[in-house]
């Protein structure tokens, strides 16, 4: 039976939805991937930027959903995404995401904004943008060279830098060298991922590492979260990033949410997500209730 775009945006819009329907509805627009789909995402985003208590992760999720759009719907996501970028009101998160999803599909536009945000910028305190966009940057300047190197693997998933094809040191002492660029760290995480039978049992050392950035804790998560199956020191990792106030809301929240994939431990990884689930910061909390919602859906 075909899924009516029209049904998911009418959830995204409804006061009386929950986080996780709202979550749900965004990834089932992101999955039809058509210019209605695309369309729908966008006002759902208008009307969710203007709600009370807006949400950082549900504004954050629609960006990636239009940064995986299918590359034909490009011309109808690019200003939309370079207007959030530019919107020194919204949230750090969601114009990281915006900007990794502008890198995703339309590299040639986006160099000038790329240029201008991966200076420093005044409302960007943890350098999550200009970090995005220094990324964005290197992205879109050797995408001739490198762009067949994206999407190949988990689902056709676009990595915001392309993995190595080879690397003759260990990636985690590769990443850890503070001579790497963060281009290159980034390449090498998902050579990593890639490799994850040889390397991902030393993944641990990069969450613990203190010569790392708040954005690049937060993709380590989310390649732990790509990966799966964790070995006990991972699992350890993620639980103390997810305790650590100290830690950014943005590697927290991408924490919990690659806990939730890769622990086999279910009252263990209950406990987590019911103590986080009452959170004051937003993301972390709303992360630990849409976690909550897919254990109790996957079983």
């Amino acid at each position: 039976m075909e899924k009516s775009p029209q049904k998911f945006y009418e959830i995204i819009i409804n006061a009386n939805s929950t986080v996780d329907q709202i979550y749900t509805a965004i990834f089932e627009l992101r999955t039809i991937n058509n210019k209605e789909a695309v369309e729908l995402l966008k006002q759902g985003f208008h009307h969710l930027n203007k709600v009370e208590n807006k949400s950082c992760l549900l504004l954050h999720e629609i960006a990636y959903a239009l940064g995986q759009a299918d590359l034909g719907l490009e011309s109808l996501i690019t200003q939309f995404l370079i207007q959030i970028i530019c919107d020194d009101q919204q949230f750090d998160v969601v114009r990281h995401e915006a900007a990794e999803a502008l890198a995703n599909i339309n590299q040639k536009e986006a160099l000038e904004i790329f240029e201008k945000y991966s200076k420093k910028n005044v409302n960007d305190d943890l350098n999550i943008l200009q970090d995005t966009c220094t990324i964005g940057l290197e992205k879109a300047k050797s995408i001739n060279d490198l762009g067949h190197l994206y999407g190949l693997k988990y689902l056709g998933t676009r990595e915001p830098a392309a993995p190595f094809e080879h690397l003759e040191k260990n990636p985690v002492e590769y990443i850890l060298d503070e001579q790497t660029t963060l281009f290159n760290k980034y390449r090498a995480l998902y050579y990593l991922r890639n490799n994850a039978d040889t390397y991902f049992d030393k993944i641990d050392q990069l969450l613990i590492s203190n010569k790392l950035g708040a954005l690049f804790k937060h993709e380590i998560c989310f390649v732990i979260g790509q990966v799966g199956e964790a070995p006990k020191q991972i699992h350890e990792a993620l639980i103390n990033m997810i305790k650590d106030e100290n830690q950014p809301a943005i590697a927290r929240h991408e924490a919990i949410a690659a806990f939730q994939t890769v622990s086999s431990n279910k009252e263990i990884t209950l406990e987590i997500l019911n103590a986080y689930a009452k959170s004051p910061d937003q993301i972390v909390r709303e992360t630990a209730i849409v976690s909550l919602k897919m254990m109790e859906f996957y079983g």
